[in-house]
């Protein structure tokens, strides 16, 4: 990377806000570090209580999906691979994960996602509860059929955000962005 790119970088970062930033390889020990770093960068910040929790919550939420679901990377030997940033904007924190997916999954994605960024919080909190007991039969991709963005959108602030891109030269895949304010 040139240097001057790596400034704009680093200025675009620290303007947004950004407490905390990866992107690469993701396994269950790199979640582990990734979690541990973020919560040390939290305690820095004096961002505790309700809010740290849900924000930690979410963080685990977004990465263990992109860990979960996502196809192996093309050319990385059977490796995930994401990017996360947190960051704070204010009083209020964002995670933003971005994830590879299938082509194939893409409705699905909108079809979980979009009904959320329209509900109230007491329907969120109905949804959850009624998604709690159902025996996930009816979905053979996910573990959870939807708990994951349930919770997300539970403990977020506001509603919500996604985006579904095209790679260039790709027909299987496409890449997921998701964001959370908490």
């Amino acid at each position: 990377m040139q240097l001057d790119l790596f400034s704009a970088f680093r200025n675009s970062a620290d303007f947004n806000g950004v407490l905390f930033y990866y992107s690469g390889m993701l396994s269950q020990n790199v979640i582990a570090t990734m979690g541990d770093t973020l919560k040390q960068r939290l305690e820095s910040q004096d961002a505790g209580g309700p809010k740290s929790r849900k924000l930690f919550s979410s963080f685990i939420e977004m990465v263990q999906n992109a860990l979960h679901y996502s196809p192996d990377a093309p050319g990385a030997d059977g490796q995930k691979v994401g990017a996360v940033a947190v960051g704070r904007q204010g009083e209020k924190f964002y995670i933003v994960c971005g994830n590879l997916v299938l082509k194939q999954h893409l409705e699905r994605i909108r079809t979980k996602i979009e009904p959320l960024r329209s509900m109230t919080m007491d329907e969120i909190k109905q949804a959850y509860r009624e998604q709690l007991k159902s025996d996930h039969s009816g979905d053979t991709v996910s573990k959870g059929a939807g708990l994951g963005f349930l919770t997300l959108a539970r403990d977020a602030s506001e509603p919500i955000e996604y985006s579904l891109a095209e790679i260039p030269g790709s027909e299987d895949v496409a890449y997921f962005y998701l964001k959370a304010i908490v």
